[in-house]
């Protein structure tokens, strides 16, 4: 019987170290977090940089800084489910410096990472990582130096050397185009729902042909 009442002891104490905690939790409040901002969400040369792209690229296109890599790229839908997991945990904590999206509906055009001297082993295995996510999906990524001032031409035409090789797309509100004769036929259509006598009238004078 000593085997029984010990396996009985054991229950006591997990079943009184439940109560315990359970009690701590109701009494004692867990800390609340606080937060603060951080200084400089840009520094002088990230802001320097973002300005001459927002002018180089001008109104048909938008500058978003500081872009989580999970916003931007997903695992292929051709992969199944849990290697598509797998995929977008390997985006883990990667960020663009940059991206440039259409400002008719936010389409990511390309992606931008800035250089700056010295840079980390840990910068470098980023950068490389992303280069690679990008590759596969075909959003083209061009890298920027920063400095002190720019050639504005000449971030002009990296920019658009790059969006003009990304894939472009329809953009979801634009209509097909539809034939002409689709069109006088939607006409008619829309003329019989309006006037349903002109529909059987038309259909007896077909008949008598």
């Amino acid at each position: 019987m000593e085997p029984f009442y010990i396996m009985v002891f054991a229950a006591g104490l997990v079943a009184a170290n439940l109560v315990f905690q359970s009690l701590h939790t109701l009494i004692v409040p867990r800390p609340r977090l606080v937060f603060e901002r951080r200084d400089g969400f840009l520094d002088t040369e990230e802001r320097l940089c973002l300005g001459t792209m927002e002018e180089a690229v001008g109104r048909e296109f938008r500058v978003f800084a500081r872009v989580a890599a999970n916003q931007v790229l997903q695992g292929d839908r051709r992969l199944g489910r849990r290697t598509r997991a797998r995929a977008q945990q390997a985006l883990g904590a990667l960020a663009f410096d940059f991206v440039i999206c259409s400002s008719a509906d936010g389409h990511p055009l390309c992606g931008v990472l800035t250089q700056a001297e010295p840079e980390t082993r840990r910068r470098r295995r980023e950068c490389s990582q992303l280069e690679s996510a990008c590759d596969d999906a075909g959003l083209p990524l061009v890298r920027v130096e920063l400095q002190d001032g720019y050639e504005l031409a000449a971030i002009r035409r990296l920019l658009f050397d790059a969006i003009d090789t990304a894939e472009t797309r329809l953009r979801p509100d634009m209509p097909e185009p539809v034939a002409a004769d689709e069109e006088s036929l939607l006409a008619e259509l829309a003329a019989a729902m309006q006037d349903p006598d002109a529909t059987r009238g038309h259909g007896r004078t077909a008949a008598r042909r």
